[in-house]
């Protein structure tokens, strides 16, 4: 199955990320496994703030219907927080 993920990010000072980005998604019939955010449809640089970006996410199993998302970054990057 196909599944499109959207993801807006926070307009606050700091928001966005230079992280990767995971998510999984879990159904009824089970869950995803780990998958990567990262190739951004609507924007160059994905996770910048106050922007939205759109995953096409391929090739998972149908999960059913979705009952609940995990999203996470592993923390790398440049920080801009003092």
């Amino acid at each position: 199955m196909t599944y499109r993920i959207s993801v807006k990010t926070s307009d606050v000072t700091g928001a966005g990320t230079d992280a990767s980005v995971f998510v999984i998604l879990f159904g009824e019939y089970g869950d995803s496994g780990e998958l990567q955010l990262k190739d951004s449809e609507t924007n160059r640089k994905p996770f910048e703030s106050s922007q939205t970006d759109v995953f096409t996410v391929q090739n998972v199993l149908d999960l059913g219907r979705l009952v609940k998302l995990r999203v996470w970054h592993n923390n790398k990057g440049e920080s801009l927080m003092s």
